[in-house]
Protein backbone atom coordinates (compact mmCIF):
# COMPACT_ATOMS: atom_id res chain seq x y z
CA UNK A 1 0.00 0.00 0.00
CA UNK A 2 1.27 3.25 -0.95
CA UNK A 3 1.41 5.85 1.83
CA UNK A 4 0.92 9.70 1.56
CA UNK A 5 3.83 11.34 3.87
CA UNK A 6 3.73 15.27 4.82
CA UNK A 7 6.60 16.55 6.22
CA UNK A 8 5.92 19.45 8.92
CA UNK A 9 9.18 21.29 9.81
CA UNK A 10 10.38 24.83 10.87
CA UNK A 11 12.03 26.24 13.33
CA UNK A 12 12.99 24.81 16.88
CA UNK A 13 9.84 26.50 18.38
CA UNK A 14 7.49 27.08 15.22
CA UNK A 15 4.84 24.86 16.30
CA UNK A 16 5.72 21.79 14.43
CA UNK A 17 4.58 19.20 16.98
CA UNK A 18 1.66 20.81 18.16
CA UNK A 19 -0.21 21.76 14.54
CA UNK A 20 0.57 18.12 13.85
CA UNK A 21 -1.05 16.69 16.48
CA UNK A 22 -3.89 19.06 16.46
CA UNK A 23 -4.06 17.67 12.23
CA UNK A 24 -4.21 13.81 13.49
CA UNK A 25 -7.14 15.43 16.23
CA UNK A 26 -9.46 16.92 13.35
CA UNK A 27 -8.47 13.67 10.82
CA UNK A 28 -9.80 11.33 13.81
CA UNK A 29 -12.85 13.39 14.28
CA UNK A 30 -13.81 13.96 10.84
CA UNK A 31 -14.22 18.00 11.33
CA UNK A 32 -12.21 18.95 8.26
CA UNK A 33 -15.31 18.75 5.43
CA UNK A 34 -12.72 18.83 2.45
CA UNK A 35 -11.60 15.22 3.68
CA UNK A 36 -14.91 13.59 3.84
CA UNK A 37 -15.13 12.70 0.50
CA UNK A 38 -12.31 10.50 0.18
CA UNK A 39 -12.16 9.26 4.35
CA UNK A 40 -13.09 5.66 4.39
CA UNK A 41 -13.54 3.32 7.49
CA UNK A 42 -10.23 2.19 6.68
CA UNK A 43 -8.19 5.47 5.83
CA UNK A 44 -5.60 5.89 8.37
CA UNK A 45 -3.32 8.84 9.77
CA UNK A 46 -0.67 8.45 11.76
CA UNK A 47 1.92 11.17 13.27
CA UNK A 48 5.71 10.99 13.91
CA UNK A 49 8.28 13.28 15.98
CA UNK A 50 11.22 12.41 15.07
CA UNK A 51 12.59 14.49 18.05
CA UNK A 52 12.34 10.40 19.70
CA UNK A 53 15.26 10.03 17.64
CA UNK A 54 17.49 12.11 19.16
CA UNK A 55 20.20 10.28 20.98
CA UNK A 56 20.98 11.10 24.70
CA UNK A 57 24.66 12.19 23.90
CA UNK A 58 23.32 15.01 21.38
CA UNK A 59 20.64 16.32 23.68
CA UNK A 60 23.44 16.57 26.33
CA UNK A 61 25.30 18.59 23.78
CA UNK A 62 22.68 20.92 23.18
CA UNK A 63 22.42 21.40 26.37
CA UNK A 64 25.87 22.89 26.42
CA UNK A 65 25.73 24.51 23.52
CA UNK A 66 27.00 21.85 20.83
CA UNK A 67 25.70 21.51 17.41
CA UNK A 68 26.74 18.45 15.73
CA UNK A 69 28.95 17.89 13.02
CA UNK A 70 28.10 17.48 9.41
CA UNK A 71 29.04 13.79 9.71
CA UNK A 72 26.69 13.55 13.31
CA UNK A 73 24.16 15.17 11.49
CA UNK A 74 23.88 12.70 8.48
CA UNK A 75 24.43 9.75 10.91
CA UNK A 76 21.32 10.91 12.96
CA UNK A 77 19.41 11.54 9.41
CA UNK A 78 19.87 8.21 7.89
CA UNK A 79 19.07 6.74 11.64
CA UNK A 80 15.33 8.78 11.57
CA UNK A 81 14.71 7.66 8.17
CA UNK A 82 15.20 3.56 9.37
CA UNK A 83 13.09 4.36 11.87
CA UNK A 84 10.20 6.06 10.05
CA UNK A 85 10.15 2.86 7.50
CA UNK A 86 10.40 0.47 10.38
CA UNK A 87 6.91 2.55 11.91
CA UNK A 88 5.26 2.73 8.73
CA UNK A 89 5.95 -0.77 8.06
CA UNK A 90 4.80 -1.91 11.93
CA UNK A 91 1.75 0.40 11.52
CA UNK A 92 -0.01 -1.11 8.71
CA UNK A 93 -2.70 -0.73 7.47
CA UNK A 94 -1.81 2.81 6.96
CA UNK A 95 -2.10 5.13 3.94
CA UNK A 96 -0.83 8.74 5.54
CA UNK A 97 1.61 9.92 7.82
CA UNK A 98 2.78 13.19 8.86
CA UNK A 99 6.62 13.88 10.40
CA UNK A 100 7.41 16.66 12.63
CA UNK A 101 11.04 17.32 12.76
CA UNK A 102 12.87 20.43 12.57
CA UNK A 103 15.33 19.91 9.27
CA UNK A 104 17.45 22.68 10.28
CA UNK A 105 20.14 21.99 8.11
CA UNK A 106 19.96 21.37 4.07
CA UNK A 107 21.84 18.24 4.68
CA UNK A 108 18.93 16.87 7.09
CA UNK A 109 16.56 17.54 4.23
CA UNK A 110 18.46 16.10 1.42
CA UNK A 111 18.80 12.59 3.41
CA UNK A 112 14.62 12.89 3.82
CA UNK A 113 13.94 13.97 0.33
CA UNK A 114 16.42 11.09 -1.16
CA UNK A 115 14.70 8.41 0.79
CA UNK A 116 11.25 9.77 0.98
CA UNK A 117 11.05 11.88 -2.91
CA UNK A 118 7.26 12.11 -2.87
CA UNK A 119 6.45 13.69 0.58
CA UNK A 120 5.09 16.95 0.31
CA UNK A 121 7.13 19.42 2.97
CA UNK A 122 5.18 21.99 4.83
CA UNK A 123 7.19 24.54 6.92
CA UNK A 124 5.14 26.53 9.82
CA UNK A 125 7.09 29.85 9.49
CA UNK A 126 7.13 31.77 12.35
CA UNK A 127 9.83 34.57 12.89
CA UNK A 128 12.74 34.11 15.40
CA UNK A 129 11.61 36.05 18.32
CA UNK A 130 8.51 34.45 18.52
CA UNK A 131 10.54 30.82 17.98
CA UNK A 132 12.70 31.63 20.72
CA UNK A 133 10.19 32.68 22.91
CA UNK A 134 8.07 29.77 22.55
CA UNK A 135 11.84 28.01 23.17
CA UNK A 136 12.31 29.68 26.37
CA UNK A 137 8.81 28.83 27.71
CA UNK A 138 9.38 24.94 27.05
CA UNK A 139 10.18 22.79 30.04
CA UNK A 140 12.49 19.91 30.03
CA UNK A 141 13.13 20.15 26.31
CA UNK A 142 16.60 19.29 25.17
CA UNK A 143 16.54 22.12 22.66
CA UNK A 144 16.96 25.75 23.89
CA UNK A 145 17.85 27.62 20.87
CA UNK A 146 21.23 29.08 20.14
CA UNK A 147 23.71 29.30 22.63
CA UNK A 148 24.80 32.98 23.82
CA UNK A 149 27.41 34.70 22.22
CA UNK A 150 29.95 33.76 25.35
CA UNK A 151 29.26 30.18 25.07
CA UNK A 152 29.37 29.50 21.49
CA UNK A 153 32.98 31.11 21.85
CA UNK A 154 33.67 29.01 24.78
CA UNK A 155 32.85 26.11 22.64
CA UNK A 156 34.82 27.18 19.38
CA UNK A 157 31.84 27.05 17.89
CA UNK A 158 31.66 29.03 13.92
CA UNK A 159 32.02 32.54 14.32
CA UNK A 160 28.85 33.46 13.18
CA UNK A 161 26.99 30.43 14.60
CA UNK A 162 25.07 29.45 10.97
CA UNK A 163 24.52 25.89 11.91
CA UNK A 164 22.13 27.00 14.21
CA UNK A 165 20.59 29.20 11.92
CA UNK A 166 17.30 27.78 10.12
CA UNK A 167 18.65 27.37 6.38
CA UNK A 168 16.84 29.12 3.69
CA UNK A 169 14.15 26.45 1.74
CA UNK A 170 15.77 25.78 -1.83
CA UNK A 171 13.01 23.39 -2.73
CA UNK A 172 9.33 23.20 -3.30
CA UNK A 173 7.45 23.62 -0.37
CA UNK A 174 4.01 24.57 1.30
CA UNK A 175 4.40 27.58 3.60
CA UNK A 176 2.09 28.11 6.88
CA UNK A 177 1.68 31.07 8.02
CA UNK A 178 3.17 30.41 12.27
CA UNK A 179 1.17 33.17 13.71
CA UNK A 180 -2.17 31.39 12.47
CA UNK A 181 -4.09 29.60 15.25
CA UNK A 182 -3.70 25.76 15.57
CA UNK A 183 -6.96 24.64 14.17
CA UNK A 184 -6.16 27.02 10.94
CA UNK A 185 -2.54 25.10 9.78
CA UNK A 186 -3.77 21.75 10.90
CA UNK A 187 -6.63 22.26 8.83
CA UNK A 188 -4.12 23.56 5.74
CA UNK A 189 -1.94 20.12 6.53
CA UNK A 190 -4.74 17.67 6.45
CA UNK A 191 -6.09 19.63 3.06
CA UNK A 192 -2.35 18.53 1.58
CA UNK A 193 -3.70 14.76 1.77
CA UNK A 194 -7.27 15.75 -0.46
CA UNK A 195 -6.00 15.36 -3.94
CA UNK A 196 -8.96 17.84 -4.73
CA UNK A 197 -7.37 20.99 -3.07
CA UNK A 198 -4.82 22.58 -4.78
CA UNK A 199 -2.01 24.11 -2.89
CA UNK A 200 0.20 27.08 -3.57
CA UNK A 201 4.00 25.91 -3.18
CA UNK A 202 6.91 28.52 -2.73
CA UNK A 203 10.82 27.79 -3.68
CA UNK A 204 11.89 30.16 -1.28
CA UNK A 205 11.21 31.19 2.77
Amino acid sequence: MSIAIVIVFGRPGAGKSTVSEKALELYNSHEVESLEPTTSPTSTLHCLDLDVCVPQWMKDNFAQGIYPTLDQRIEFAVGACNHVDEMLKSMQPLDKAIISFSFVNTDLRNVFRSRFPDAKWVLVDTDDTEAQNRINQREGHFYKGAPPAEVAKDVKLEADNSEWNFAKVEFDHVVLDGSQSVDANAKQVLEIFDASCVITTQSNS
